[in-house]
């Protein structure tokens, strides 16, 4: 009996740790995505490269009011 319970209790402890790693990689991933997310928006509002100024560093730039922005996390 004592060593279905030991056994039990370590496939639960296994189980737990699988877990805790996947939740880890979970938050790691999203983590990274907002990272992305924000400098995706820090470069659309910097002043002075974007469709309010009509030029910039990004070679053709052209109005986008009026548009739609959709951002997929």
């Amino acid at each position: 009996m004592s060593l279905e319970i030991g056994s039990s209790t370590m496939g639960a402890a296994i189980g737990l740790k699988q877990a805790q790693g996947q939740v880890a990689f979970g938050v790691k991933a999203l983590g990274m995505a907002a990272d992305q997310q924000q400098q995706s928006i820090t470069a659309l509002l910097s002043p002075g490269t974007g469709a309010a100024t009509g030029s910039g560093a990004g070679g053709n730039v052209t109005e986008t009011r009026g548009q739609n922005l959709n951002i997929v996390v």
